[in-house]
């Protein structure tokens, strides 16, 4: 019976999350067919995660905001399990580029969206990730952050354990020498987990941003010391948030 409930609240949960995108898609038109106005999709994405969070019951936490300032450009790391990911930088503090892989441009209507305004990525060709590696610190210009998941994809066979970091969200940060901001996502891959058929769960989706990290005057020397850094402290609040949560 459970999963029934599931299942209903799941289908629910695709007609809002779909349904608004189509609605709001016209928006996102107008944005991707003037450059200069690239930056303001984060109105819209802030929009559509709202409401749609809003409609399907699911409460929203940020910790650590303070640390933010709107002015700097940052890159952002977080921990990827879940999908919903993506819709958690929906509240990102100022307007961002996020980087993800390929298969995302083959989603009808999103895909065009995601393609047109971020970037997307085949790392299984090093000829295409270094090609989307330039591109995202080209739309970065002066004025975006840049979101990326530097697992590469969720390809942790032990979640909530992360899987490696690859370097590119690092040579990023210390190419533009702006800092790094980690990112810690508890609960999305609870509340959609990375299933072929996936049954969503109501709860709270928690978000927590740390205290920027700096990579003034670090070269790429540099670039396995500041992976290991943000890997543990994203690691360490991982273990937090889930002790916590089954005290």
């Amino acid at each position: 019976m459970r999963n029934f409930f599931k299942k209903i609240y799941t289908f629910w949960c695709a007609i809002v999350f779909v349904g608004l995108f189509i609605i709001l898609f016209p928006f996102y038109l107008i944005i991707i067919f003037n450059k200069n106005w690239h930056r303001h999709c984060i109105v819209v994405n802030r929009i559509w995660a709202n409401i749609a969070l809003f409609l399907v019951g699911i409460k929203k936490e940020f910790k650590g905001k303070e640390y933010i300032d709107v002015k700097q450009q940052y890159v952002y790391c977080a921990n990827h399990f879940s999908l919903l990911d993506i819709v958690s930088f929906g509240f990102a503090p100022q307007s961002v580029v996020y980087v993800g892989k390929s298969s995302l441009a083959k989603i009808p209507l999103f895909g065009y969206m995601f393609k047109k305004l971020h970037v997307t990525v085949n790392r299984a060709s090093k000829t295409h990730s270094y090609k989307a590696f330039q591109l995202a610190l080209k739309k970065m210009g002066e004025d975006r952050s840049l979101v990326m998941f530097p697992e590469g994809g969720i390809l942790s066979r032990k979640i909530p354990e992360m899987a490696r970091f690859k370097d590119g969200a690092f040579r990023a940060a210390i190419i533009k020498q702006i800092p790094i901001v980690p990112v810690t996502l508890p609960d999305n891959w609870i509340i959609l987990p990375d299933e072929k058929i996936p049954l969503i769960s109501r709860r709270k989706m928690r978000m927590v941003y740390h205290e920027p990290i700096s990579t003034e005057g670090l070269n790429m020397e540099d670039v396995p010391a500041l992976k290991e850094k943000v890997f543990d402290i994203i690691s360490e609040e991982l273990k937090t948030q889930i002790e916590y949560e089954y005290q």
